[in-house]
């Protein structure tokens, strides 16, 4: 029996938090769009599940407007100060020397300035509410608070989220606060004025070499998505410092390899998939980063045979760790807009660092862990970033698939392609269906498989059972058919979300 968390209308939202959902939903009955919707919708993410993202992180949008898609992207440097010898010793995973400059509050400037109807105050008024009145946490967050409870107990996180429960009472004056500046002085407060000088201060006090300079330098910006034609479908997706080219690579073989052709439940498309994970991922930690720092046009490597010949001439291979870290996506539509939303402090509550009452990420974890790469460490340079949204024309539907998923990310896209376009599931059954992800997919494989019927056996993978619904991702879908002027917005069962139409 597939469990169903979708909703039909003219306009709707699916997101991570049934609070997030409301307040998307409140601003398109009120009469604002998509992208409206889509900023309110993030400032509650920001509150609720503030282990996935925040003031304190990245944020990245791809959406479709009429007959056009528009992307952009927020990412952070590293500061000015970063000490790239100092990482390169330590190799840490939280703490000072993983902070990068947090890009969500610019992205919410661009989306306010360019694309909503309703003013900035109107817009967080839901998420400042929540800070400063409280709400109960889920259990998504509880979990997030037990898993880390150890690690960062040393950290500035503990004063604000260590021992959550399911259902315990949350406000947090601080962070209601730093929101209710922005509503009223503006986005640009958190770069320029003095709740800027309050982030710089607030960081060197524990420990992060940032100066004023770091955040007035920031900027993000619109980009050209990368784009793929498959079969007679329009896909697109971010461009590096993302790894949205990851994505395409694992589309086309799907159709290069014959894995289209293999059924649903075959262990041997498992196997088949081995050897895509291993070239995809060698791919993208030989020659993927930031742009600025890039040797190839990753335009012209968007299809599986070219990096497998890239790679096979420069006889590269992937060297980097793997894993599904804490992210939240969600998609809205108000029937003319669909906009597909990310962001990200990369693990469970970020560096363990906190700074205006938002937990600050930890984004530097994400370079490579030498020297001589397009990803390896440096000041004032992006690290390679997990977060990607994928969007699908196909006739007169227009899909946004994004997902939690870190590092596993394009896998988990991949399976929900698969599941839509090649063996013909509807919403629901996609994102309800077993899964199977290479948590190590380079070497000695290991993947983790969600109840299959059968498994495969391979002396080079492996393989990890688990039951439904295990660490694959969670997934939220929004579809647009213009012929019908019908808009379907689906939630994974695996996630506390939701999704509402009207």
């Amino acid at each position: 029996m597939v469990v169903v968390k979708s909703a039909f209308g003219t306009k709707g939202a699916s997101s991570d938090s049934y609070l997030a959902t409301k307040a998307a939903l409140d601003v398109l009955e009120e009469g604002g769009n998509a992208f409206d919707a889509a900023l309110a919708a993030s400032a509650v993410l920001s509150v609720v599940l503030p282990q996935t993202g925040g003031l304190g992180g990245d944020g990245f949008m791809l959406a479709f407007i009429d007959g056009d898609v528009v992307a952009y992207m927020s990412s952070g440097k590293s500061p000015s100060g970063f000490k790239a010898e100092e990482y390169l010793k330590q190799l840490p995973k939280r703490g000072p020397l993983t902070v990068t400059i947090p890009g969500l509050a610019y992205l919410w400037g661009i989306v306010s300035e360019e694309f909503c109807s309703l003013p900035l105050e109107r817009l967080l008024r839901p998420a400042i509410s929540l800070a400063y009145n409280g709400f109960h946490a889920g259990y998504y967050l509880a979990r997030a608070s037990r898993l880390v409870e150890k690690e960062l107990e040393g950290y500035k996180w503990s004063k604000f989220f260590k021992g959550i429960q399911p259902g315990t009472y949350i406000s947090n004056k601080e962070m209601a606060k730093t929101l209710r500046t922005i509503a009223t002085r503006g986005w640009d407060e958190f770069y320029y004025g003095k709740l800027a000088e309050s982030l710089v201060e607030e960081l060197r006090e524990q420990g992060v070499d940032i100066g004023l300079e770091d955040l007035m330098d920031h900027e993000g910006y619109e980009t050209r998505p990368l784009k793929l034609v498959l079969d007679d479908k329009v896909l697109y997706e971010l461009p590096p410092n993302t790894q949205g080219a990851t994505t395409f690579h694992m589309l086309s073989a799907i159709y290069e390899l014959g894995i289209s052709s293999m059924a649903f439940d075959d262990p041997a498309r498992i196997e088949k998939w081995s050897e895509v994970v291993e070239v995809a991922y060698s791919f993208r930690d030989s020659f993927m980063g930031d742009p600025d720092y890039m040797n190839i046009d990753v335009s012209s490597y968007l299809e599986y045979k070219k990096i497998k010949q890239l790679l096979e001439s420069r006889q590269a291979k992937g060297v980097a760790e793997y894993s599904a870290m804490d992210t939240t996506f969600f998609a809205v539509s108000d029937g003319v807009s669909t906009v597909g939303f990310i962001q990200s402090l990369f693990h469970p509550f970020g560096s363990g660092l906190m700074a205006l009452g938002f937990p600050v990420q930890n984004r530097g974890y994400g370079f490579a862990k030498r020297g001589g790469l397009p990803n390896s460490p440096a000041p004032k340079k992006r690290p390679l970033h997990t977060l990607s949204i994928l969007g699908v024309e196909h006739g007169s539907r227009k899909y946004v698939i994004g997902c939690a998923g870190g590092d596993l990310r394009p896998q988990i896209h991949a399976r929900i392609y698969e599941n839509i376009f090649v063996y013909g599931f509807d919403l629901p059954q996609a994102l309800d269906a077993p899964r199977f992800v290479f948590t190590e997919p380079i070497g000695r494989k290991k993947v983790v498989v969600e109840n299959f019927a059968s498994l495969p056996n391979s002396i080079s993978l492996s393989v990890e059972r688990v039951e439904r619904y295990g660490p694959t991702g969670l997934v939220h879908v929004a579809l647009v058919d213009s012929s019908k002027r019908l808009v379907q917005v689906v939630s994974d069962p695996r996630s506390e979300g939701v999704a509402l139409a009207i």
